[in-house]
């Protein structure tokens, strides 16, 4: 028992180490391909001289130490922030570094010896590919069962089961659900990563038996306030989850007023600074998209003409912000004659008609031509939408346009969702898509309109790329 007490207790540190070995040596490969790939250009280099530049890394991660993006804490080991949050971190944390290592260079009067340019470039580059590389050492992680952290839940009610369901298929937290805690389920109750281990008073002697320093507590309110005191004797990190939504997270810090506890709230959407960014960085993604593809929207053009009678552009009638009604074009992937063969097919199927009713859509549409079906999985017949962008009808990134008859849906989330522009891709695409409840549409909708932030349209454009090259999801 004392071998795997030392085991568990181990497992929150290997995972920092991996994190913190995965970007030391991502920092230093890519300023090696960058130095590699400048000297077959002519420059003068010796990777010899990658010895000379040990104060990135270095920066880099003593500035990821302070942002907490090794699980929290380099020692005690826990959530520490969300991927949206750490990748603005480690952001920042590679401009500080390289920052710190132009300053040594220039200092040290060693500058000479570099490009100027290849550093910036390398910067880049570890802005953008820093992330995915801590993404793959995740997954390896996962695979292997190496470095997870055990947690307990108490409450295995609606909300418990929903994190427990959410932790078993996350890959980024690392938390791995020992057990579950209730004093209403019995043990023979099959939850989502395990089943109940005893009631919520026998919380702290199983923890102790087990070496669990994590809980995770999804009970009420006031059923908490009587057992926290004791919990905080023992657990190293409690994480609260509300059983239902108290108010947006993702930029919402705790402050200390004046001996209060109190939560403040940042409401992005109300910054015009932040509001101006996101329409510059948008119009220039379109421009530069609309130029660069313009070939494969001909050669696209030319197969969806020839694969079928009808036109090539489809405009979809949807809504826009406040309502108002648009047309998203969409390269044609149905039959001409789409909308007698649905009437036909939900007339002579009940299960397809109540498929339809529930989704606004089909998993086996028999409408779409088989180009349409390739054009679907690829996302490629989304490609026109960055021409809605120029014309100001859509962002990049948002949350996905309905049609009128979708309003019901939302109720009186409506008002909010109506506020921003719908989008090419969205927070819901990159967590499913098809593959979600139109519910879980919904809540993931008013989730990226209530935490929205330029660093969350970062997070879903990097796994917008990972959804399209993987093709998952897409119908």
């Amino acid at each position: 028992m004392e071998k795997d007490q030392i085991t568990v207790r181990n497992q929150g540190r290997l995972r920092v180490w991996c994190l913190l070995v995965t970007d030391v040596l991502a920092l230093y490969g890519i300023l090696t391909v960058v130095l590699c790939v400048y000297k077959q250009f002519g420059g003068d280099y010796s990777l010899a001289i990658l010895t000379d530049l040990w104060p990135l890394p270095a920066a880099v991660v003593v500035c990821n130490l302070f942002a907490r993006v090794y699980c929290g804490s380099f020692l005690y080991p826990g959530g520490g922030c969300g991927p949206v949050d750490e990748l603005r971190r480690l952001t920042l944390s590679v401009i500080c570094g390289y920052g710190i290592l132009f300053a040594y260079l220039s200092l040290t009067r060693s500058s000479e010896h570099y490009t100027r340019l290849g550093l910036v470039f390398s910067m880049g580059l570890s802005v953008l590919l820093l992330p995915i590389f801590r993404y793959w050492t995740r997954i390896l992680l996962d695979r292997f069962h190496l470095g997870m952290i055990p947690v307990l839940i108490a409450g295995a009610g609606k909300t418990g089961r929903r994190v427990g369901e959410e932790l078993k298929r996350d890959r980024f937290y690392g938390f791995q659900v020992v057990g579950y805690l209730d004093d209403n389920v019995g043990s023979d109750v099959e939850l989502p990563g395990g089943r109940v281990i005893g009631k919520t008073a026998d919380c702290l002697d199983l923890a102790k038996k087990m070496d669990i320093n994590y809980l995770v507590v999804t009970l009420p309110l006031l059923q908490i306030g009587a057992s926290l005191d004791s919990w905080l004797e023992y657990f190293r990190h409690i994480l609260i989850v509300p059983a239902n939504r108290v108010f947006p997270i993702l930029w919402t810090k705790p402050l200390d007023l004046c001996g209060l506890g109190s939560m403040e709230i940042g409401n992005h959407l109300k910054r015009p600074l932040d509001r101006w960014t996101k329409l510059l960085f948008e119009c220039v993604i379109a421009t530069l998209a609309v130029i660069f593809l313009f070939p494969l929207f001909i050669v696209l053009a030319i197969l969806v003409k020839c694969s079928s009678p009808g036109s090539v552009i489809y405009r979809a009638k949807r809504l826009g912000v406040n309502g108002k009604p648009i047309e998203v074009w969409k390269f044609r992937t149905m039959y001409k004659d789409a909308d007698e063969r649905l009437a036909k097919i939900l007339a002579e199927n009940p299960e397809l008609k109540k498929e339809w009713d529930e989704n606004f859509k089909l998993k086996n549409d028999p409408r779409v031509t088989p180009l349409g079906k390739i054009m679907r999985k690829t996302s490629l017949d989304e490609l026109p939408q960055f021409v809605n962008v120029l014309r100001g009808e859509m962002a990049v990134i948002g949350p996905r346009p309905i049609v009128e008859k979708e309003v019901a849906y939302y109720g009186p989330h409506y008002e909010v969702f109506s506020r921003v522009k719908p989008g090419i891709t969205g927070f819901w695409q990159v967590s499913g898509r098809s593959d979600t409840t139109y519910e879980r549409r919904i809540e993931l909708d008013m989730y990226y309109i209530n935490n929205w932030t330029i660093w969350l349209d970062y997070y879903i454009f990097l796994k917008t790329i990972k959804e399209v090259l993987i093709c998952r999801g897409a119908e």
